[in-house]
């Protein structure tokens, strides 16, 4: 269950985490400071954690990894996943003075994000099916894909990335109108976030109450029917996939303007948006760390990780790993023989969004490089607070020029 505790419950939970957050970040723990989500620089707190080792301890209780090879190791190991181990019969109960853990305030079940690799492999075959092997080009009819209709000046998140991502995804869900579909995956957008990171109680219960507004919409059947997975696809979609697609469109573009000579070579050749996006990933990623728990005792970098350990692999630390990529943290569109990006793991959630988020994202960043070559920022981009995963940009205010 999402939750189910009253705001008396709920609330003084989040305040106590979040408070053991700030004090583990006290003596400059890299890991403990990037939960935070503040002001510290997110790559310099990484390139910090990679001078640790392939492995390191964190006062914020997890072994943490920013190093490449020993990242993509935990990522693709099977006994290392996003389901938070179950206690054994006859545990202990957690003591009354104990931290509590993020997924015992706020288990996140409900939405699919603490499934096993089996079913996320099984959701990702879903996924597949359900956007089709047209998808990119339905995308491209819709009207949404027209940021030249919003006039001269609009915020490409809120008028245009997000919109367009919800209606892609009511699309593929048949849904006439959209309306209700990008409201609710709106509100749901600190998801990600709350499995490292509190919330404020108000953002805990607009989560909690979106998530259960989208499970009444998709109206998925009971979860022990076969048929559940295409449900648990649905609500993954629009719970998390919305706002990865549309944050992903955003960083992408912003990634751009930042850099006039690369802009101008995807305004040029609007085929490059396919590489803008995929350096996007790499470079700036819409997820930027993945909290895992080690579901049997293994060895990590020469470590023996017990059972039940937390580890959280910082992928856009790793993906900046010199060791791995050539001047890694150059923009480059030309980036041909450096290893996969390993934001999208097939067998875990991000796997299952990829084949929606990608395409949308591509599609965006094509349109308004075709119909806004003159974009240019208005403002500076406002992310939003306590979003270590995500980072996610809340508004990106834009003006066309010419």
């Amino acid at each position: 269950m999402i939750s189910t505790k009253t705001d008396s419950e709920l609330g003084p939970e989040l305040m106590t985490l979040r408070g053991m957050q700030w004090i583990y970040g006290i003596k400059g723990d890299p890991y403990a400071l990037l939960l935070r989500a503040e002001s510290d620089d997110p790559h310099e707190l990484g390139r910090r954690a990679r001078d640790h080792g392939a492995l390191m301890w964190s006062t914020a209780e997890s072994w943490v990894t920013a190093r490449y090879s020993t990242a993509a190791a935990v990522l693709n190991d099977p006994r290392f996943g996003v389901g938070y181990p179950k206690p054994a019969n006859g545990a202990a109960e957690a003591a009354a003075w104990q931290v509590p853990a993020m997924h015992d305030i706020l288990p996140l079940d409900d939405v699919y994000l603490a499934a096993d690799r089996e079913v996320y492999r099984r959701l990702r075959e879903v996924t597949v099916a359900a956007v089709g092997t047209d998808f990119a080009a339905r995308i491209a009819e819709r009207r949404e894909t027209e940021p030249d209709r919003l006039g001269t000046a609009f915020d490409l998140m809120t008028d245009f990335a997000h919109p367009l991502a919800a209606g892609a995804l009511a699309g593929v869900l048949g849904m006439a109108d959209a309306s209700r579909l990008a409201a609710l995956c709106a509100a749901t957008a600190p998801a990600l976030d709350a499995t490292v990171c509190p919330p404020r109680l108000a953002t805990a219960r607009e989560l909690i109450t979106a998530a259960r507004g989208l499970r009444s919409l998709l109206a998925g059947p009971a979860p022990e029917d076969v048929a559940a997975d295409g449900f648990a696809a649905r609500m993954l979609l629009a719970v998390v996939g919305v706002h990865l697609a549309a944050n992903l469109t955003t960083r992408t573009v912003s990634a751009l303007l930042d850099r006039p000579d690369v802009w101008a070579a995807v305004r040029e050749d609007p085929d490059l948006s396919a590489a803008a996006v995929r350096e996007t990933v790499r470079h700036t990623p819409p997820v930027r760390l993945q909290k895992l728990f080690a579901h049997e005792d293994a060895e990590l970098a020469g470590t023996l990780v017990p059972a039940g350990a937390e580890v959280t692999v910082l992928v856009e630390a790793a993906q900046r790993d010199p060791d791995a990529f050539t001047d890694p943290d150059r923009f480059d569109l030309s980036r041909t023989d450096a290893p996969e990006p390993l934001v999208f793991t097939d067998d875990l959630y991000t796997g299952v969004l990829e084949p929606f988020a990608v395409p949308v994202a591509t599609a965006a960043v094509t349109a308004v490089a075709t119909r806004c070559p003159g974009l240019r920022r208005a403002e500076p981009e406002l992310r939003r607070l306590r979003a270590p995963v995500t980072g996610g940009v809340l508004f990106l205010p834009v003006t066309t020029v010419g």
